[in-house]
């Protein structure tokens, strides 16, 4: 900065000062709120004759420490790095009218688009939900005229602090490039809208026409009105029931419709849940045998989220159905999901196995302290950042089973040798798809490959001919192999479409407004709370909840994989619109409904729709187990 000399009068400073504060307050540092409320008090403070000294030392501070920083040029094709929280700044001129049209590809980063307006310090954020790689899509139709900054960063979750947050941005290292950068003038823009509403319209009306209406929720209320799905579904092998949430009354009751149909009319044999495959045992022993009760066989799964009444009721409409029917159209109850969840009986089936094994010949590698260990919520969480020791040892231990199959079959017996395999497998499934560092290294879905093997095995163990119904989440039963799941591509849905083609049918569930079952996470405090009520808000314009609520039907099903369609359609059915997508876990804190981008026709082959639905109604059981993690900080 030049050095302002002494015989500098103040009207002359003034007047300098004026002119660095307005350089300085156009740099995409200084174009928020916040900053603006610290200067302009001292600006008008110069203004008003305050005093020489404090306003030449304000000046050199906010030359020497930001400076006129200069912005980068929005160029398509060029890729830019990004490293820990840098930031880059953009600037744009831009006129009333106008529409700014963005595509970011982001790279091993997830970045965030913040679109800041200088006039009145107005900021949008773009962010969709897809993790570190894929679009970030911005479409900011220009209100006013004027110049706007663009700053492209790292989003760095609000529950990291401290040490957390530091080593987190240490290892944020990727890449984004612009694949799109257009400026529509205000004649183009209103084209667009006016070709956009058109388009809306044509696809209302193709709904409208091809939506199948569906008379309840309900189950045991009559079949007639699912006569339409027979000819769609006749050569299906397993058709997967998504959910927009883990605790949606209506949505867990149409399930229960779905599986009377599919059970009753098309002749399927297996349900299938997104949960414990050995923790679900006990519900199938009921459920065939009547072995105990359907409450306590539920809650031995220990999935909280599927402690409901409406689950009991399932379970028990399998019961009475299984009681009315010969053995071979019987349905199974099983789980598919490979977490470390209610794997106590393999533990101790695989242990009371091994510790059977003659002393000399037995594997030496500490099994029940790797049980132990693995019990334990909190030791499991910390040997399971680098899960490779405890691998290796059980994959040691598997090829030594396998190895030995001659003997163990004979001196224990087939069925028994086969069900600690089974379990073992399970077991070291578990302890893969919780393995931090693997996940990362391989960059896979390694729980949803799981899931989907299980899921055939116990097809292959069936017959060739059965067929199964799988309960899972929206996410999960997707068949687009580039969706992602908790960060990871290729979900439960795209693995069995790979194995076994147009015999898997994917049904994902769509909700207008209402309300969902969830545990109250505060991100302030990074701790999870009872379980709660929370609000879904009517979907927004463009929205596909929003699409499917002007049909004017309150529940319908629609294929997706009808004939040819319409250019209008295709473009609907192949491009990204936003819809209700809860989980296990949501916040007060937020006062918005969660939701994620979905490309609908490739995501699944079709869909149910219910316009407004409410939360899920926990047991005393599930109560007790939300009461148990609380407990233990869990």
């Amino acid at each position: 900065m030049a050095i302002v000399k002494k015989s500098l009068s103040k009207a002359n400073f003034y007047i300098n000062f004026k002119i660095v504060y307005k350089s300085v307050l156009e740099t995409p540092l200084f174009s928020n709120m916040i900053l603006r409320r610290i200067t302009n008090p001292i600006y008008k403070k110069v203004n008003s004759k305050c005093s020489f000294i404090t306003a030449v030392v304000f000046t050199i501070f906010i030359q020497v420490n930001f400076g006129q920083e200069s912005a980068l040029v929005f160029q398509k094709g060029i890729e830019k790095n990004v490293k820990g929280d840098q930031i880059h700044h953009y600037k744009l001129n831009l006129n009333q009218g106008e529409l700014l049209q963005l595509d970011v590809l982001q790279k091993n980063v997830d970045i965030q688009v913040l679109a800041i307006f200088q006039k009145n310090d107005t900021i949008q954020q773009f962010d969709s939900p897809n993790g570190q790689n894929g679009l970030e899509i911005v479409e900011l139709p220009i209100s006013e005229s004027g110049t706007y900054s663009f700053k492209i960063i790292p989003l760095i979750p609000k529950t990291n602090k401290d040490s957390i947050r530091t080593n987190f941005i240490k290892t944020i290292n990727g890449s984004y490039q612009i694949q799109k950068f257009k400026i529509l003038s205000r004649n183009e823009h209103n084209q667009l809208i006016e070709f956009r509403e058109a388009q809306k319209d044509s696809v209302i009306s193709w709904i409208r026409e091809t939506s199948i209406p569906l008379k309840s929720v309900k189950a045991e209320t009559g079949l007639e009105d699912f006569s339409h799905l027979k000819p769609i579904l006749k050569d299906v092998q397993i058709v997967g029931l998504g959910e927009t949430s883990h605790g949606t009354r209506e949505i867990f009751q149409m399930k229960h419709r779905m599986l009377e149909f599919l059970v009753k009319e098309m002749g399927f044999t297996i349900f299938g849940i997104e949960a414990s495959h050995v923790g679900c045992r006990p519900i199938n022993d009921y459920v065939l045998y009547g072995k105990g009760n359907s409450r306590d066989a539920l809650s031995a799964q220990g999935f909280w989220v599927w402690n409901t009444e409406e689950v009991i009721d399932m379970i028990e409409w399998m019961r009475d159905y299984n009681k009315t029917v010969t053995e071979d159209k019987k349905v199974q109850f099983v789980g598919f999901d490979t977490q470390m969840t209610a794997l106590d009986t393999a533990y101790k089936n695989v242990s009371s196995f091994v510790n059977n094994i003659e002393e000399r010949m037995r594997p030496r590698m500490g099994l029940d302290t790797i049980i132990d260990q693995l019990k334990d919520q909190q030791k499991r969480r910390e040997i399971l950042k680098d899960g490779l020791a405890i691998r290796t040892k059980l994959h040691q231990l598997m090829s030594y089973l396998v190895l030995n199959e001659l003997r163990f079959v004979h001196t224990n017996s087939r069925s028994t040798y086969e069900s600690v395999l089974s379990d073992l497998r399970k077991i070291i499934q578990g302890v893969e798809s919780g393995d931090q560092k693997l996940e990362k290294e391989l960059q896979y879905n390694i729980r949803d490959e799981y899931m989907a093997q299980t899921v055939l095995e116990v097809l292959q163990k069936k017959g060739q001919e059965a067929k199964m119904v799988l309960w899972a989440h929206n996410s999960h039963i997707s068949k687009n192999i580039d969706s992602h799941v908790n960060g990871y591509k290729k979900p439960l849905g795209s693995v069995l479409k790979g194995y076994i083609g147009k015999k898997y049918y994917a049904i994902g569930f769509s909700t207008f407004k209402g309300s969902f079952q969830a545990r109250n996470y505060s991100v302030e405090n990074d701790k999870f709370d009872k379980v709660a009520s929370f609000k879904i808000y009517p979907s927004e314009e463009g929205s596909l909840d929003w699409y499917f609520e002007k049909s004017k039907k309150d529940i319908f099903f629609i294929n997706f994989n009808d004939k040819s369609h319409p250019n209008a359609v295709n473009n609907f059915l192949n491009n990204k619109h936003k819809t209700n997508n809860g989980g296990a876990n949501w916040t007060f804190e937020y006062s918005y409904s969660p939701t994620r981008d979905i490309e609908p026709g490739k995501f699944f082959d079709g869909m149910i729709f219910i316009k407004e639905t409410s939360s899920a109604t926990l047991t005393p059981g599930g109560k007790k187990e939300i009461e148990k993690r609380l407990a233990q900080g869990k």
